[in-house]
């Protein structure tokens, strides 16, 4: 066998496909399993806390970048509601929760002593075109509105039979600088949809630039 037949038949050359999923978050922990590209957490939003967040004004959203250790997510997430007016009470304390929540497992399953935390409020499509994006791993979460959309690269810019996360589901994605097994999924903002915004929780590890 020619040396490009060997590189053309190792299995660890060929792009990753797979997705994991389960109501488990220990299931994000399999976006390092051999051919996993995509680790699905199918969280449940709880009725009540979902149609408060869907009634807030897209003003009151709360907005953040910042990097930052897991554990301080909560005191970077206060002020942020604070900004956007975001009334204290019990859903309020739940939102602070779940993001900070979503951090952790983001670290804890890639590793990472730092993130870069992002809650996004979007009404566009922010990321129109499929893609890959440029980091070892992504979690991505939209808490309000349609989610993320995904789907096995049927070319350098498109996908094959699309695939569109429902709202509250995290997942964590694998980036172009995963090193050994690249990913053979690529995903993308969903289209806009008129009068819905979108409250959208970005975790990457902080030793690569997030790039959409």
């Amino acid at each position: 066998m020619t040396p490009a037949l060997m590189r053309q038949a190792d299995p660890a050359l060929r792009p990753a496909t797979a997705m994991n999923s389960a109501a488990d978050p220990r299931v994000l922990g399999t976006i390092a399993m051999p051919g996993v590209a995509v680790a699905l957490w199918q969280r449940q939003p709880d009725p009540g806390f979902q149609a408060w967040l869907d009634a807030l004004h897209p003003d009151q959203l709360p907005r953040l970048r910042q990097v930052l250790r897991p554990q301080d997510a909560p005191a970077a997430i206060a002020p942020a509601c604070d900004a956007s007016a975001l009334p204290h009470g019990p859903h309020r304390q739940a939102l602070t929760d779940q993001i900070a929540a979503l951090t952790t497992q983001a670290a804890s399953h890639l590793g990472a002593l730092l993130v870069t935390l992002r809650i996004e409020v979007t009404a566009g499509q922010t990321c129109p075109k499929w893609h890959m994006d440029g980091v070892r791993a992504r979690l991505i979460c939209t808490l309000r509105g349609p989610g993320t959309q995904f789907g096995p690269a049927s070319g350098p810019d498109d996908v094959a039979h699309i695939q569109q996360m429902p709202t509250g589901h995290a997942a964590l994605f694998r980036g172009r600088a995963w090193g050994n097994g690249a990913t053979g999924i690529l995903h993308r903002s969903p289209p806009a949809q008129p009068g819905r915004t979108r409250l959208v929780v970005v975790v990457d590890p902080v030793d690569e630039a997030a790039s959409c």
